[in-house]
């Protein structure tokens, strides 16, 4: 199979059943008006593998035969909106072809100029297992999303006929599913949105590193609204009492990895890694370093300094140092198992929801609440981006209320009292009300 600029060509291929005749071309027209009323086809000339586009006034047009049959399709006014129409065109018959409803190609040639999305697939986990390789938990997840794609377009086996509306179909299938840890639930919106993205690194990563020639199908793609996300309000955080519940029926070692989490706001696998050598002992100036190391880098990888409270470097010094993890595991390696350990804690005190990434925005919210500057908190919790630390700006149902409770009415519109009765409303003075 051979392709030139608004031309497919294809071998006709013998089947047993009687096939619709193989498409030889889609070519470009344009309809222009001749005279008032009247109005005609006319072929574009070509210079080589380029187009002489008609200067008259007109519409473009798509030609090309299935069968015995002639069909024409609009395909826009401009040059680029042609081009654009033709090569979409010619992909759509191809998937056809490739997908049996109209030709079946059965030799090799037929299709060697295009990419199988298992050999695609397998080849973008490999550049993400090299670029990334302190990242083992990113690389599963874009496994995850990688082995969802055939399995919903299992009728697709070529990257270059993936269209948008495909892409359209995989968000409406994920979005009815069950995810595996509830089965009695629905996939969450933002889960579905995550995976869009993982397929559209995908896709560039086609484009740009393998010279794919295609257009990549989720590129400003329309996000899914969470509807019930956005009712959440701001990030679920521990109220004292739970973490009361929660510390005191914790071991020591429990107690204090998960003390740490909510006077650092570390994320776990910061906690996980964390080594002796990344805390800072000097009075006055103690904290903690995340850093990249075997098997581990920070987030967006940067590293990151944060100052802690001098109670908790005590009692990170107080603690056994036959490891070079600061919260190792039993046989002292990395541990790896820390929410299974939080989960029996919550199970035993009936703490509902609990999560070790709570802890962070307890830390978070906390500081907003206590007068820390945003600025400051997103440096703390290392976002990039500050939209992210302003979640946590919403306060609770008892501080808004405090707050209202400080306003006070007007002079204007204070309740007229008789005589020698004293009003509980005060004024408030020019320069508090600027």
């Amino acid at each position: 199979m051979s392709y030139a600029l608004g031309v497919c060509e294809s071998q006709n291929i013998d089947t047993k059943r009687r096939p619709m005749k193989a498409q030889k071309s889609v070519r470009i027209m344009k309809k222009i008006r001749t005279a008032p009323g009247n109005w005609r086809f006319v072929s574009l000339k070509r210079a080589g593998q380029r187009y002489v586009w008609d200067p008259q006034p007109g519409q473009y047009f798509l030609e090309w035969w299935e069968g015995p049959k002639r069909r024409r399709e609009a395909a826009g006014s401009a040059p680029s909106e042609a081009l654009e129409a033709q090569r979409r065109k010619m992909h759509e018959l191809l998937g056809r072809m490739v997908a049996g409803k109209d030709v079946i190609p059965t030799q090799a040639d037929d299709t060697s100029a295009f990419t199988p999305i298992p050999e695609a697939a397998k080849a973008f986990l490999q550049h993400v297992q090299v670029h990334s390789p302190d990242k083992p938990s990113t690389l599963a997840r874009y496994r995850a999303v990688l082995d969802h794609f055939p399995r919903i377009l299992g009728h697709k086996q070529w990257v270059e006929v993936i269209q948008r509306v495909d892409i359209e179909h995989y968000k409406a299938t994920r979005i009815a599913e069950s995810p595996h840890a509830s089965p009695n639930g629905r996939v969450k919106p933002s889960t579905v949105n995550f995976e869009v993205s993982v397929l559209r690194t995908f896709f560039n990563f086609l484009l740009h590193e393998r010279q794919v020639r295609m257009e990549n199908p989720c590129a400003r793609f329309k996000p899914l609204r969470d509807a019930v996300g956005k009712a959440k309000g701001r990030p679920p955080v521990y109220s004292q009492d739970e973490l009361d519940h929660l510390l005191q029926a914790c071991n020591a070692e429990d107690s204090a990895a998960f003390t740490t989490l909510l006077l650092t706001g570390l994320r776990e696998q910061e906690l996980c890694y964390l080594t002796w050598d990344d805390v800072i002992w000097e009075r006055g100036s103690e904290s903690l370093v995340v850093r990249r190391k075997p098997g581990f880098t920070p987030k967006d990888y940067e590293e990151r300094e944060m100052p802690i409270p001098s109670e908790l470097a005590a009692m990170l010094q107080a603690r056994e140092h036959n490891s070079p993890w600061v919260f190792p595991s039993a046989a002292g390696a990395v541990e790896t198992h820390l929410l299974r350990r939080l989960k029996r804690v919550a199970a035993r005190t009936g703490v509902a929801e609990a999560t070790l990434h709570k802890f962070r925005h307890s830390y978070a919210t906390r500081l907003l609440e206590n007068g820390a500057d945003i600025v400051t908190v997103q440096r703390l919790l290392g976002h990039s981006d500050l939209d992210t630390t302003k979640r946590y700006l919403n306060p609770d149902g008892d501080r808004k209320r405090a707050a209202v409770n400080r306003l006070i009415l007007p002079a204007p519109l204070l309740p007229q009292h008789p005589a020698g009765i004293v009003t509980p409303l005060k004024l408030i003075s020019s320069h508090r009300r600027g």
